[in-house]
């Protein structure tokens, strides 16, 4: 027969095993930079325009086919085509190297690989190549800073390899 002590030893058997395993998650994490990135609500105006451009653009389909169907599909296209600005992708820089957590899909470049870092004021581009290439878009992380830029660029140069910052 169960009786109510243990019930309780197992229940303080089931959180000491939950807390270590947050203690766990929390130190291999303890020297990643992580953050979250939302440009539509970083810029608003900039998602109000393209939403505007978005719905001319299903009306135009309605108009052209006369068919709602085709005007949703074809906003259902848009959104998705700017999933990175209009959903927050997260990104973390730890030691293994960098990786992007974007809406339809994620992505790790570890340092070591690493050969070029370009950026401008509102994200960065990694690459595995020394040169511009035609096969960067394949090759490459690009991550967006949000409200974290210096932070971002600071980290960024601490853990590239001295004289491969071009920017």
């Amino acid at each position: 027969m169960i009786t109510k002590s243990d019930i309780q030893d197992a229940s303080t058997v089931a959180s000491g095993a939950a807390s270590q395993a947050v203690d766990s998650v929390a130190s291999s994490h303890a020297d990643a930079f992580i953050w979250t990135a939302h440009p539509a609500r970083e810029r608003v105006n900039h998602a109000l325009l393209a939403a505007i451009a978005m719905f001319a653009m299903a009306g135009a389909v309605y108009v052209s086919f006369q068919s709602v169907a085709w005007a949703v599909a074809s906003l259902v296209v848009l959104v998705f085509a700017l999933n990175r600005f209009y959903f927050p992708s997260s990104f973390t820089i730890d030691r293994n190297g960098v990786t992007a957590k974007y809406p339809l899909r994620r992505k790790h470049i570890s340092w070591n690989r690493l050969r070029r870092f370009v950026h401008d004021d509102h994200g960065a581009y990694l690459s595995t190549r020394a040169a511009a290439s035609r096969l960067d878009a394949y090759r490459g992380i690009h991550l967006l800073f949000g409200t974290q830029r210096d932070q971002v660029l600071k980290h960024i140069r601490s853990k590239m390899r001295s004289g491969s910052d071009h920017e």
